[in-house]
């Protein structure tokens, strides 16, 4: 119940710009001409064909006035999403009312009325709440995807004389701080597939952090390109931390302190790129 009240209460900040409320409309237009040419639902076929598109203008002109016109009546800038249901149920009552109006039949009876409205409304928000819900999701996700990347193992330095004393801030999936270290604390960073492993110093002890990334993605945003270096493709290492190296027939092996069991192989692809960090 808890998670369910975060997630109504939370922002739908994509539904702000002009551009994306203008998809919206167009994706909905889009959906309902496709759904309604093709499968002719509530057997609309009996109505005739020049009634689809009757429907399908209709319904893109009341949106065009919910998200534009009367938004901007009611200074309605960001919904939540408690907020943007809401705002999706008086949108279907409205076009249901219109077409209701304009393409009911003439009845007499008041409960008849009724019927035909809410049939109406029910036809309405069943075209509506696929392509709708569809394209909130997808928006939702696009959102948080860019947000992950623009944080996610993201490095905001602190400032200092030199980069050994700036700092290294990675973020997890959820926004949330993983790791917060200096660059002269880092070890070594390795792969573990969709993973990094990032072994690091806290005080004199070795302490390794897992967060999600590619060695790749890190590797682009470190600045400390001097001694923070790539020997593999799954292996970052910080030369200051160098315990002994080894040749072998196509790189070398190298021991960092700290970690003795581990032995971390320098590619032939990253070879000269080590050994120019050694001068």
């Amino acid at each position: 119940m808890n998670k369910l009240k975060k997630i109504l209460n939370r922002e739908v900040p994509f539904l702000s710009s002009v551009k994306n409320r203008l998809l919206l409309i167009g994706f909905v237009a889009t959906y309902a001409i496709l759904f309604i040419v093709l499968y002719e639902p509530f057997n609309i076929n009996q109505w005739g064909s020049n009634y689809y598109w009757q429907f399908i203008i209709g319904g893109t002109v009341i949106l065009f006035i919910t998200q534009f016109g009367l938004r901007w009546l009611f200074k309605i800038k960001k919904f939540r999403y408690y907020g943007l249901f809401l705002w999706y149920v008086l949108e279907v009552i409205l076009i249901a009312y219109v077409f209701y109006v304009l393409f009911g039949d003439e009845l007499s009876a008041y409960k008849e009325k009724i019927k035909e409205y809410l049939l109406t409304f029910r036809y309405t928000g069943l075209v509506m709440i696929v392509p709708y819900a569809s394209f909130v999701w997808y928006m939702e996700h696009q959102y948080r995807l860019q947000g992950l990347k623009d944080r996610q193992e993201e490095l905001i330095y602190a400032s200092g004389k030199d980069s050994e004393e700036k700092l290294l801030t990675v973020m997890r999936e959820n926004g949330h701080m993983a790791l917060a270290v200096k660059y002269s604390q880092l070890v070594y960073i390795k792969s573990a597939g969709n993973y990094l492993e990032i072994f690091y110093l806290k005080g004199d002890k070795l302490t390794k952090e897992l967060v999600r990334g590619s060695v790749k993605d890190f590797e682009s945003k470190i600045i400390d390109s001097q001694h923070i270096i790539r020997v593999h493709r799954s292996y970052l290492i910080n030369i200051n931390h160098l315990s002994s190296t080894k040749k072998t027939k196509k790189g070398y092996a190298l021991i960092m302190r700290f970690v003795p069991e581990e032995v971390i192989p320098v590619s032939s692809s990253y070879k000269p790129a080590f050994e120019n960090a050694l001068k």
